[in-house]
Parts: structure tokens; C-alpha cells; sequence
């Protein structure tokens, strides 16, 4: 799994916490930690799906489009970080028993285990995320 996924968790979560005012990208950047175009990059995907909105200009920033309560950790995951749970196998000799097969099963278990995985993160909404952090 690529960091894509945690980052863009931290934006919302943050984003969540600001719920009622527009918040910069330098901010957001300041507090994940990463470098802002990496992080508007994951900014525009987020936005392009409809869970963050966005206005430009001397007041804008980004805000949640949604309640917290109502963005699942799945839908952040299958845009950020989808088959990146499917290993990327080498070729192999097909003369081989175990390599003939190997690849295939691979993928198909991998592909079963983001499923799970993906069902899973349904049921943990960026609400959960906070009310953990507060009591922490």
C-alpha cells in the first residue's frame, strides 16, 4: 500500500476538524507534512470524487463536501491505493509446477484480501478517525 492512502486520510481527518471553515493547502501541507504539491495532488483526486470541495480566490481553501460521519475509509481507499494490495509477480518458468500457477493464485488471493479488506473499511467513517484521536 502506497502512503497516498494515509495522506489523503490525514487531509480529511484534518479537514474534519476545520469542518466549518475553509482551510489552505499550505495548511493542510504544514500538518501532514509533506510537500504541497504532493499533497494537491491528492487534494484534486479527493475533490474530483466529490469528498472534499474547493473554492479559489482570496477566501478559499478546501472543506469537507460531506459529513464526517458519512465519508467512509473505503471510498478514500479505492482512489487513492485500489490493487495496491495485488503483488506485481516476475515472469516465471512455465515448465514449473509452482511457477506456472503461482502468479495467478497470487492475485486472485490478493484480490480477495482488498475485498475483505474494502468491506472492512466501510464500516470506519472519518467520524470513528476523530472521535479516536480526541481520546487519545
Amino acid at each position: 500500500m502506497n502512503s497516498d492512502f494515509s495522506i489523503a486520510v490525514h487531509c480529511v481527518a484534518y479537514l474534519a476538524k476545520k469542518q466549518n471553515q475553509r482551510v489552505t493547502s499550505e495548511d493542510i501541507a504544514q500538518s501532514v507534512s509533506v510537500h504541497p504539491v504532493r499533497l494537491r495532488k491528492i487534494l484534486s483526486i479527493l475533490r474530483k470524487e466529490n469528498i472534499i470541495t474547493s473554492k479559489e480566490g482570496a477566501k478559499g481553501g478546501f472543506s469537507l463536501n460531506a459529513q464526517p460521519e458519512h465519508i467512509t475509509l473505503d471510498k478514500i481507499f479505492k482512489v487513492t491505493s485500489e490493487e495496491t494490495l495485488v503483488p506485481k509477480c516476475p515472469d516465471s518458468n512455465e515448465n514449473c509446477p509452482i511457477g506456472k500457477h503461482l502468479s495467478d493464485i497470487l492475485i486472485r488471493v490478493c484480490h480477495n484480501a482488498e475485498e475483505h479488506f474494502l468491506n472492512y473499511l466501510k464500516s470506519v467513517t472519518i467520524k470513528d478517525i476523530i472521535d479516536e484521536i480526541n481520546n487519545s
